[in-house]
């Protein structure tokens, strides 16, 4: 039983994400515990799997189209308008500190895939993408490795800043003027909703010296 369960959820990872998710051994412990699985129903089996990160004390953050797993939490959600990111009004402890990430440069995409523990991939940021249904907003793409699960975790930089949160992969080869990249991973930058997250927190996550810098 144990065998073909390993089976299953092999086959499905291997359907549902660009690539096969490294288990997060050696994982920044702060950055661990920011990262939280979301659900409802039984994992895996008969139910929903997404994932967050904290933000600070009273902020988690997780994708907007895990809607149907945040409407039956029972917290204050609130969603971006037209970007794939929500806000979810619960206190706790940890706070991330946040930052840019620029192309060419190293990140770390974080986040429980389905019938997985904590996973960490590694992949280089290339480019700015727009995503099919988000039209109205700009995504970030990289050659790290999304699988279902993980879309609303964490994405870092180099030096172990929140620049973003997973949104998915694209099954397509994506081109840009000097690049391409096969099945990119998918991510928002949080840079890029700065004004949002300071409208609903009343708090400013970029200072002037960094906007100046982008």
């Amino acid at each position: 039983m144990r065998v073909v369960l390993m089976i299953i959820l092999v086959f499905c990872i291997a359907s549902c994400s660009n690539g096969v998710p490294t288990i997060a051994s050696r994982l920044d412990k702060e950055i661990e515990k920011n990262n939280e699985k979301i659900f409802i129903g039984i994992p895996f089996l008969l139910g929903m799997e997404a994932s967050t990160v904290r933000l600070d004390e009273n902020w988690v953050i997780t994708s907007k189209h895990n809607e149907p797993i945040l409407s039956l939490l029972g917290t204050q959600v609130h969603y971006h308008p037209l970007c794939d990111i929500a806000l979810i009004n619960q206190n706790g402890d940890g706070r991330s500190e946040v930052g840019m990430v620029y192309n060419g440069e190293s990140i770390s995409h974080v986040g429980y895939p389905i019938g997985f523990p904590l996973s960490e991939n590694a992949g280089v940021y290339i480019g700015e993408v727009i995503v099919d249904n988000w039209k109205e907003c700009t995504m970030s793409a990289s050659t790290g490795v999304v699988a279902v699960g993980m879309s609303g975790g964490g994405v870092y930089n180099q030096k172990g800043q929140l620049v973003g949160i997973n949104h998915g992969f694209l099954s397509v080869n994506v081109e840009w003027a000097d690049r391409s990249a096969q099945n990119p991973s998918v991510f928002l930058a949080l840079f890029a909703v700065r004004e949002w997250l300071e409208q609903t927190t009343g708090r400013r996550y970029f200072d002037d010296a960094n906007v100046g810098e982008y």
